[in-house]
């Protein structure tokens, strides 16, 4: 049933275009504290809180506990990540079935791309090296599919542009 109304506009799988916004919105914050965070090494204080942890391991594990953390990193992780999704995922200003095709070609290819650089990083980058490319990983997808849509509709804006429905040519 799920399947059947997939290829009808009654069923929706993108965000509302305005939430390509609210994206930038959120992502550009995310980048500057991330920036703030790991390139300047500087700890805000106001990220210094108590949390509730499910799991917590630093000198010793603790599991379902409050925790004292910096808390920085995981609100610069939160919104780049949520930033990125609302980018990626909000409609265009003209979304139609060629659109459609079009990002199914660019999740694809990022997907392909994404998993040479994790084959790479498996065979030539090693320790905490290899750590941070696993994290550099939950945004890379994202980034490299926004950047590959990007080019594949500005290569094919004819084809998106000119697209007529085709209910509207059987009418």
């Amino acid at each position: 049933m799920i399947l059947k109304n997939i290829s009808t506009n009654s069923f929706k799988l993108l965000l509302p275009y305005h939430f390509k916004a609210w994206g930038w919105g959120i992502l550009i914050p995310g980048l500057v504290l991330g920036i703030v965070r790991f390139y300047f090494g500087i700890k805000l204080r106001v990220f210094d809180i108590k949390i509730f942890a499910i799991y917590s391991s630093y000198l010793e594990t603790k599991y379902f506990t409050v925790i004292e953390n910096h808390y920085s990193e995981e609100v610069a992780g939160l919104l780049l990540f949520i930033g990125l999704i609302f980018i990626a995922f909000s409609e265009e200003k003209i979304e139609n079935d060629n659109l459609q095709s079009i990002r199914l070609k660019a999740i694809i290819f990022s997907i392909y791309i994404n998993s040479l650089l994790i084959i790479l990083s498996f065979l030539f980058i090693f320790g905490f090296g290899f750590i941070e490319v696993l994290i550099a990983n939950l945004y890379s997808f994202l980034i490299m599919y926004i950047l590959i849509l990007k080019l594949l509709i500005k290569k094919n804006q004819k084809i998106v542009q000119n697209f007529q429905p085709t209910s509207i040519l059987k009418k």
